[in-house]
């Protein structure tokens, strides 16, 4: 067990930039997470960290005991609790952050599967809680447009609840590409004249296309979509927020397929 103390070491600035930065994150080819819960899905998913560091406070608990003891070749950093708190990604830091290989996909996304297909959406909590629809969903394969916020990062892993690690991500997709490929259904949701989604067919393989917060899907994707779709809303709403639009759209589904 090494004990850090000082705000310069070289492993405390490591760290800092690694949960700050997806370049660092991609030259290094490691990911950080905050928090037990994290740990133990990457566990269960069969991936270990190379690094576990915990803050002094939290060395004694007993969850954390639990977990050190499941990777015992595992680093252990413990860092005094103010220089923990200083780089932690979470307001409220948990005690635990943990260092992980990056997961890479040589191959490119598949076009026979579901797929929940991203499109420039900028905001890490959405696109993490985006990727936990998903899979919660059965939607194992996520694909990510250049200008989507990384969903490796801490924020999004702590927003995904760490569904990353359960599904196959491919960021940075051309997505005019992959979508003309695709051999299945591509839909895409609109306010206002497309097919009432609950009348529509879901049982076929789909691709769902998900747009920025403010610009929705882009004007050529909605072009290459098979078909629109709209949500009913009779409550007189304008529209939903895109994690509310995807899971009533991926759990329509999932109903359909039951």
């Amino acid at each position: 067990m090494e004990v850090i103390s000082s705000r310069q070491n070289a492993l405390v600035k490591q760290l800092k930039k690694l949960i700050d930065s997806k370049r660092a994150r991609n030259e290094q080819g490691q990911i950080v997470a905050e928090g037990t819960h994290l740990l133990e899905i990457q566990l269960a998913a069969g991936i270990e960290p190379e690094l576990i560091v915990v803050a002094q406070r939290c060395i004694d608990h007993p969850e954390i005991i639990a977990l050190l003891e499941r990777v015992p070749a595992c680093r252990l950093v413990v860092l005094i609790d103010s220089i923990f708190d200083q780089i932690a990604p979470a307001d409220a830091p948990s005690g635990l952050l943990s260092v992980s290989p990056a997961v890479c996909n040589d191959r490119g996304p598949r076009s026979t599967l579901d797929t929940l297909v991203l499109d420039r959406i900028q905001d890490p909590g959405n696109v993490g809680s985006l990727i936990r629809t998903a899979v919660a969903a059965g939607v194992r394969q996520i694909v990510l447009s250049a200008g989507c916020a990384d969903p490796w990062s801490p924020r999004c892993l702590r927003a995904g609840q760490g569904a990353q690690w359960l599904a196959t991500l491919y960021p940075d997709v051309a997505l005019d590409g992959f979508v003309d490929s695709f051999t299945g259904s591509i839909a895409a949701t609109v306010l206002e004249g497309g097919t009432n989604l609950y009348g529509h067919n879901l049982t076929q393989t789909t691709a769902w296309l998900f747009g920025n917060e403010g610009q929705g899907v882009s004007t050529e994707l909605i072009q290459q979509a098979s078909h629109l779709i709209t949500i009913p809303m009779p409550g007189g709403m304008e529209s939903l927020n895109v994690n509310a639009a995807a899971a009533v759209c991926l759990f329509e589904q999932v109903r359909q397929r039951l």
